[in-house]
């Protein structure tokens, strides 16, 4: 009798964890934080550098998902020298002001090496993909409008949100961000049943 009880009564269970879980997750969309963080990452760095130029990465940078820009940007790694725009590797923004598009990525210098071509200070050097995100014509390398400029605490947490090429880092950021909403959530409903047993108390 137990067992024939406990059969039919574990579909329910699980029907109703199943919908408890797919109302949690809707009211948790609610409070999506991506457009919040979109709204103040899609803007121009507040200190930045004009680029007209942009241009393709060889193979092997391609690879790296970075973009090279002249050196005089790039800070000296002892902080002693050059302070530049960013720091070797730092995290800076592309906004293009043409379409509003913008992109976090890796900076990095260019090796002088003799018979190379060296990036020009308003110059870019992109990966296909950066440039896709950018929303930069294929094949146009001069007459855009785009400024680099270092990113921002907020730009820095979109990035490692959704941007970073580390999906497991997205992961794990994104889990982090979910289950501070999760906690907020589960907190209002918490005082919502707390008034409603109190008014309860209160009328009867």
């Amino acid at each position: 009798m137990k067992a024939n009880i406990k059969t039919q009564l574990i579909p329910m269970i699980d029907t109703v964890v199943i919908a408890a879980a797919k109302l949690l997750w809707k009211v948790m969309k609610v409070f999506d934080p991506r457009p919040i963080q979109e709204h103040y990452a899609a803007r121009m760095p507040a200190s930045s550098v004009a680029i007209s130029k942009c241009f393709s990465l060889n193979a092997s940078d391609s690879e790296l998902n970075i973009a090279r820009i002249a050196n005089m940007y790039i800070g000296s790694s002892t902080g002693r020298g050059r302070k530049g725009l960013v720091g070797r590797k730092g995290l800076i923004k592309i906004f293009n002001a043409e379409n509003g598009k913008f992109l976090m990525i890796r900076a990095q210098g260019v090796a002088t090496r003799p018979g190379e071509n060296q990036i020009p200070r308003d110059g870019i050097a992109l990966n296909y993909d950066a440039k896709k995100a950018l929303g930069i014509p294929k094949n146009q390398e001069v007459d855009l409008q785009l400024h680099i400029g270092l990113a921002n605490v907020g730009d820095q947490e979109f990035y490692h949100m959704y941007q970073d090429p580390d999906q497991s880092s997205r992961t794990a950021r994104a889990l982090g961000w979910y289950l501070a909403i999760g906690g907020f959530v589960y907190g209002l409903l918490q005082l919502a049943l707390g008034c409603f047993e109190a008014f309860i108390a209160v009328m009867f």
